[in-house]
């Protein structure tokens, strides 16, 4: 019979070779497999990894949540008005009693909750969505994450302009976490500043985009004529608070690129990758009036090329999209198409170097050319036509950028949105600048 110590070798020998096995089977993983192995949150499942299958069908479950729920929450009145004014009172006056009343419960820890969940924490968030009004009166308090709770989880997003994602994510969490009296102190501080720009109603129709809110919508004789999703400056380049007049709509526009967007965005990828210039259609000039260069005789990285002026050719490729709503301002900001469709699908949309992207830039084309005798289908068939067309509008239309961070329609349903680019920071009242979300095109030089 072996020694002991021969046994104890040949068991060290044992678990020696065992650990070799095991880091040879690691050294086989692909670099991103060997990572996921620690990632708590990797795209695994037991039935192998997630397929785009998968995620398209999480996706069209998410936005029927969001469509189910959104037309009970909608803003159905104009952010400026008698109405919205009258709501905003309903809804100070209701968190002034839940704030008086000690508010709701806290939440604690940065614990994900999905359906089929069990959390003592549930119990919590039930009673702040009853308390909120995003669950009914009396509704069982039960520690199970079911339906009914994520309905309720999916009113609360669609309310803070989060992503309707159905579960209690890091942003639905830290926005459960915030107090009665801090919300109650955000519709207060709404409520001056609406009641200041009650003037622009003097006009029989007008613009309205409140920034926090990525929403832009039309007005005419006081009533929402029209309203849709825009996508606002990065906080780096903010969309400034301007009031201008649209005198114009251009279809098929040429781009005049910005000296700083130029020096700041397209340079560095035309240095990076000298084809973005040809695949984007640009044309470069010494100066504004001078002949177009050669782009293959231009030393690209040379300091002189700073000073040199960018216009990008009209088509679908072009910045602005296939239309553009012309505001003379003195920032140079306006409105238009963009051919970055996708990212109208994020919550928090402040992606742009200024200027306001609008998703239903027809409908708008076709409600501010209303009065001369367009409609949506002309619209469409002067796109159709690709013929580049710049109409002058017979009345010019007021528009005003604005920075509403809490609201309320017209029933005095309460809406919060994140102080994007801080401007609420120190003055008493939450600042979740934290909350934006910021995400930078690849490759896309953008106003």
């Amino acid at each position: 019979m072996p020694s002991d110590s021969n046994l104890r070798r040949r068991s060290v020998l044992a678990v020696g070779a065992l650990a070799l096995l095991g880091w040879a089977a690691s050294a086989l993983l692909t670099p991103e497999a060997s990572r996921a192995q620690f990632n708590p949150y990797r795209a695994f499942t037991d039935s192998g990894p997630v397929t785009q299958e998968d995620k398209d069908r999480r996706q069209a479950e998410r936005d029927a949540l969001r469509n189910r729920l959104s037309s009970q929450l909608r803003m159905d009145v104009p952010f400026v008005s008698e109405a919205s004014v009258q709501g905003l009172q309903v809804a100070i006056d209701r968190y002034g009693r839940i704030a008086a009343a000690g508010g709701w419960p806290q939440v604690h820890g940065d614990v994900t909750l999905r359906p089929g969940d069990s959390s003592a924490e549930i119990v919590k968030i039930r009673k702040h969505l009853i308390i909120e009004g995003d669950l009914p009166p009396g509704s069982r308090l039960s520690p199970k994450f079911d339906d009914a709770f994520r309905d309720g989880i999916g009113r609360f997003q669609i309310r803070n302009g989060l992503r309707v994602s159905g579960f209690v994510d890091k942003r639905t969490l830290t926005a459960l976490k915030v107090t009665a009296p801090q919300r109650l102190h955000q519709l207060q501080a709404s409520l001056p500043r609406i009641k200041k720009l009650m003037r622009i109603n003097r006009a029989s129709r007008y613009v309205v985009v409140n920034v926090p809110a990525f929403t832009a919508q039309g007005v005419q004789k006081g009533q929402l004529a029209i309203d849709s999703a825009v996508i606002v400056g990065q906080p780096s380049r903010a969309t400034p608070q301007i009031s201008a007049k649209i005198v114009e709509v251009n279809f098929f526009p040429t781009w005049t690129v910005p000296d700083s967007v130029a020096r700041k965005d397209l340079i560095p990828a035309i240095r990076q990758d000298p084809s973005y210039f040809y695949e984007q259609k640009f044309s470069v000039m010494r100066s504004w009036g001078s002949p177009p260069l050669d782009p293959s005789q231009v030393d690209w990285m040379s300091p002189k090329v700073a000073s040199y002026k960018f216009r990008q050719d009209a088509g679908p490729q072009n910045a602005l999209g296939l239309v553009r709503i012309n505001m003379p301002n003195r920032h140079s900001v306006y409105m238009h198409d963009t051919p970055y469709k996708r990212l109208f699908n994020q919550s928090q949309r402040a992606f742009s170097s200024g200027c306001v992207r609008v998703e239903d830039i027809y409908g708008f084309a076709a409600w501010l050319l209303g009065p001369q005798g367009w409609t949506r289908g002309k619209v469409e068939a002067q796109i159709a036509s690709g013929r580049k067309k710049n109409v002058k509008l017979s009345r010019s239309v007021p528009v005003h950028f604005v920075y509403l961070r809490a609201f309320a329609n017209s029933q005095g349903v309460a809406q919060f949105r994140p102080d994007v680019y801080g401007r609420d920071a120190g003055s008493g009242g939450l600042d979740d600048q934290q909350d934006a979300l910021v995400i930078s095109e690849s490759r896309a030089v953008t106003p």
